[in-house]
C-alpha cells in the first residue's frame, strides 16, 4: 500500500499574483518549483529557507541567485506573499498588514 503524501492548503495575496504575472516563463517554472516544494514539505537544500528579521513574522525560500519568495507557513496553509528580487527582502522584515 503507498503512502499518501499530506499536502498544504495554499492561499496566494494579491501583491503575488501581480508579481508572479511580471515575471519571464524561466523565474515562473522556478517559483512554480518552489511553492510545490513548500505544499509537499519538501524543501530542497538549495531553498535556504530562513526568517526574515527583525521579526520573523515572514520566511524566506530562494528560488535562483536573484529571486526570493516571501511566505509564512501556519495552521496547515502555505501563504504565499510575494517573490521579490534578493535585494529588496528587507522590506517584509516586519509584519505587513492587509496582504491577504
Amino acid at each position: 500500500m503507498s503512502r499518501l503524501q499530506k499536502f498544504l492548503a495554499a492561499e496566494f495575496s494579491k501583491r503575488f499574483e501581480q508579481s508572479y504575472a511580471g515575471l519571464t516563463v524561466a523565474q515562473q517554472n522556478g517559483v512554480d518549483k518552489t511553492v510545490m516544494a513548500l505544499l509537499k514539505r519538501k524543501p530542497t537544500p538549495g531553498m535556504r529557507i530562513k526568517p526574515i528579521q527583525p521579526d520573523k513574522f515572514y520566511d524566506e525560500a530562494r528560488i535562483n541567485d536573484g529571486d526570493r519568495l516571501v511566505h509564512r507557513v501556519e495552521e496547515g496553509t502555505l501563504w504565499v506573499v510575494d517573490v521579490i528580487p534578493h535585494d529588496d527582502i528587507d522590506r517584509y522584515g516586519r509584519k505587513v498588514v492587509g496582504l491577504f
